[in-house]
């Protein structure tokens, strides 16, 4: 039952977290809406402001264009009118007869006058008297001589008070000045055509001289005298040599800008210009614009309370994931206050207490599972079952209290000595149990058990103040030999502890009987090794290696044996771990070296076939630097081809130092010796092992070989040895072949050789000998006679 789901207070967590950022992302949502909403408003009432402004000075330049039109034309009636007068100033005296211009239609002139060089009258369209604006502007013009000689255009005085302004035009004869002739133009007339397009209040109608004084002007529909504010007001901008331009100035009497546009006049200094008023302007669109901003707020209104609601909803929301969160972190403290009660409880009901090891139930619980791994292992499993000696005495003399302390010692000891997953366990009372998995072989379960007692047999100091010395009996139960289930294995290792007891404190016992002579007789074998090399006791025995090509020998394996004068031919699985473990091993492989390559210096000496023979190097022969040199030396001095001398090494060579061990190899290949992998399938190597390694042959272990008819498993890992060895270009020799089954099934499959007891049993050099002579003689259907 799962009491506790991390993911789900994590997840109130976030959310949470989530929550607080959720009301500062609508807070700025809502003030990202509302600067879009008057960015927007804002944007179009400016954007129409500006379009009204230019609609209406669009408007102004239209009209300003067609009014400086018409007073250009009716300027320009006077130097028409300057013609038909000059037959005022002939020389023959007649009085002149000068239409009126009213003959013509024409309104727009008053009075006509005809002037002499020298001011004289010589003629004058009415009775009455010359205005003084008409005589002054002709005594300008008649003291100007340079201008009348230079101009042919109107001169225009100073407007009257009633709307009319005097023109004065030069009459010349080829380059002399004969006279002048003058007029009143009645500017009002023409100014009121154009009453309706400014009846309006803010539209003025201005006409102006070069100099920005205004001479007449139309505003609200009524026509009215100069304005002598215009002059600062256009002073600016009339002048600037342009014809036609925009007009934007504001008038110093009442702070009101005008806007419209002036054209000028192309024969006469005369400027038109139409103007309004730009709050008018703008005014046009004040119920518009108030309608937008109108919007504008009400939109505002909107997001604001949308945002003001959101906001409190997820404030709501934040505070209630809050509560939640606190109340999941309660629950939590609680769920691990329950753990930890639980754990407590799991450890006080299934480990010691006094020594914190597992008890004998949670033993039986984690052994079961370990042993089921056993059924699937080649190797053992050893059920160690420990008793200490005198411990009651001990209780009894010291107290319980040293007691105790002692058992804890031990049970420091016991977890220091063995593989950390190893189980340990304390099954009762001064009783521990101990359950040590792979073991290659039953001499391994033997050092195990001499280095507890070893261990366990040190003195214990600083018991409570005493010295306490005490010995372990300890039981061995081999699994699957002594039994195949945990029960099975204490009960046999039980009963071996009592016959430890019985053989004397501090010792070890095997439940098998005939492991115990074994140790024993290891004992025996390790004191007597150094002389056994000595003496040569050790001897020879040499296996074939058959193709399965052609049935014949192509090879053989140098098998030591050692030949002990008291206990007879000892095979090597009794004593090749005791040399490796004391160091015998190196020198060892020296003798075999030398006693290969003095036989087949025999063999050739004695006119046998001679075929190579291999010999087995350990890891530890290997860590030696010497070990190239004694096999070269050997092979130079007895003048034995290099190719008669092969090397068989084990996949664990490569495991204490495969730099080391390739080295060596690769020197030895270097010199022409084969190397091949043998045990393939046993060890710890990996695929790179046949790829990096300079070996020329794998060698198949007899433990995938003996099942290979009944086995599946077997069957398939052998085809594909065969198969991965000969992709990389090696040859592959099968181990262990007892029947013709395992060679029809080997040949199939397409294993180049074999080795086994079906064609040659191992035998001394002596009866090797005659097999040589015997297999090149006999056909191949009578080779298994020597089998």
């Amino acid at each position: 039952m799962i009491l506790y789901q991390p993911f789900k207070f994590s997840t109130l967590k976030s959310i949470a977290q989530e929550g607080r950022w959720l009301v500062v992302g609508t807070i700025l949502l809502a003030v990202l809406c509302l600067a879009i909403i008057w960015l927007i408003t804002i944007s179009l009432v400016l954007g129409e402001r500006r379009q009204a402004v230019e609609q209406s000075i669009l408007a102004s330049q239209n009209i300003s264009s067609i009014v400086a039109a018409d007073i250009d034309e009716v300027f320009g009636r006077a130097l028409l009118y300057a013609q038909l007068s000059s037959s005022a100033l002939k020389p023959n005296g007649d009085t002149p007869s000068i239409p009126a211009p009213l003959t013509f239609g024409d309104s727009a002139y008053l009075r006509l006058a005809v002037f002499g060089s020298n001011a004289e009258l010589k003629y004058v369209s009415s009775r009455g008297e010359i205005e003084p604006e008409m005589r002054e502007l002709v005594r300008v013009v008649l003291q100007d001589s340079s201008a009348l000689h230079r101009q042919r255009r109107p001169f225009i005085g100073r407007p009257a008070a009633n709307w009319t302004i005097p023109v004065a035009v030069p009459i010349v004869s080829g380059d002399e000045p004969i006279g002048v002739f003058a007029a009143n133009i009645d500017l009002g007339y023409l100014l009121r055509l154009y009453k309706e397009s400014t009846s309006s209040k803010d539209t003025a109608l201005e006409v102006l001289d070069f100099h920005g004084q205004q001479l007449f002007e139309i505003r609200g529909g009524m026509v009215s005298d100069s304005d002598h504010d215009a002059l600062s007001s256009y002073s600016g901008v009339i002048g600037r040599g342009k014809k036609l331009g925009r007009i934007e100035v504001a008038s110093q009497a009442n702070n009101i800008t005008r806007i419209g546009s002036y054209h000028i006049l192309d024969r006469f200094p005369i400027a038109v210009a139409i103007t309004r008023d730009s709050v008018a302007v703008e005014g046009e669109l004040t119920e518009r614009h108030r309608s937008y901003l109108w919007r504008g707020i009400l939109m505002s209104v909107v997001t604001i309370l949308l945002s003001a609601g959101l906001t409190v909803l997820a404030q709501r929301q934040r505070r209630l994931y809050q509560e939640l969160t606190e109340s999941e972190v309660q629950k939590q403290a609680l769920i691990e206050q329950l753990e930890q009660e639980k754990a407590r409880a799991f450890q006080l009901a299934s480990h010691d207490f006094l020594t914190g090891l597992p008890n004998r139930m949670m033993f039986y619980e984690l052994a079961t599972v370990e042993l089921a791994r056993a059924r699937r292992s080649r190797n053992l499993y050893a059920v160690y079952f420990l008793d200490l000696d005198k411990f009651k005495a001990i209780n009894d003399t010291l107290g319980h209290a040293v007691g105790d302390l002692l058992l804890k010692a031990v049970a420091e000891r016991l977890r220091g000595a063995l593989r950390e997953y190893d189980l340990v366990a304390r099954f009762g009372g001064d009783e521990f149990i101990i359950l040590v998995s792979e073991l290659n072989s039953e001499e391994r379960a033997s050092k195990i058990a001499e280095k507890l007692v070893d261990c366990l047999s040190a003195p214990y100091l600083e018991m409570n103040g005493h010295s306490v010395d005490t010995t372990p009996s300890i039981g061995i139960a081999l699994c699957p030999r002594d039994g195949q289930d945990i029960d099975t294995l204490i009960l046999n290792a039980d009963a071996a502890m009592y016959s430890a007891k019985r053989s004397g404190r501090g010792k070890y016992r095997f439940y098998d009987d005939s492991l115990n002579t074994s140790s024993a007789r290891s004992l025996e074998l390790l004191t007597r090794f150094r002389r056994a090399i000595r003496d040569n006791e050790f001897c020879l025995h040499y296996q074939m290696r058959i193709s399965l090509k052609d049935l014949r020998p192509v090879g053989m394996e140098a098998l030591l044996r050692w030949q002990h004068p008291k206990h007879g031919l000892i095979f090597p699985g009794d004593f090749i771990g005791i040399a490796e473990e004391h160091n015998y091993i190196t020198p060892l492989g020296h003798w075999i070296v030398t006693a290969v390559c003095t036989q087949l210096a025999q063999w050739r000496d004695a006119g046998n076939p001679l075929l190579p023979v291999a010999i087995n190097i350990s890891a530890r022969q290997l860590s030696d630097d010497s070990l190239v040199d004694v096999i070269l030396s050997n092979i130079r001095e007895k003048n034995i081809p290099v190719e008669l001398i092969e090397i068989e090494v084990t996949e664990s060579c490569f495991l204490e130092c495969p730099e080391t061990a390739q080295r060596v190899l690769e020197k030895l290949q270097q010199a022409g010796i084969q190397i091949s992998l043998d045990d393939y399938g046993t060890g710890f190597s990996g695929l790179s092992h046949l790829k990096q390694l300079p070996i020329s042959a794998v060698k198949i272990d007899r433990s995938f070989i003996r099942d290979i008819r009944n086995d599946t498993s077997d069957a398939m890992i052998v085809s594909s040895t065969i198969a991965l060895s000969h992709n990389l270009g090696l040859k592959v020799v099968a181990e262990g072949v007892e029947t013709k089954e395992q060679v029809v099934h080997l040949k199939t499959a397409g294993c180049d050789e074999v080795q086994g007891f079906y064609f040659h049993r191992p035998a001394p050099a002596s009866d090797v000998a005659v097999s040589l002579q015997n297999f090149g003689r006999l056909p191949v259907e009578s080779m298994r006679a020597y089998a």
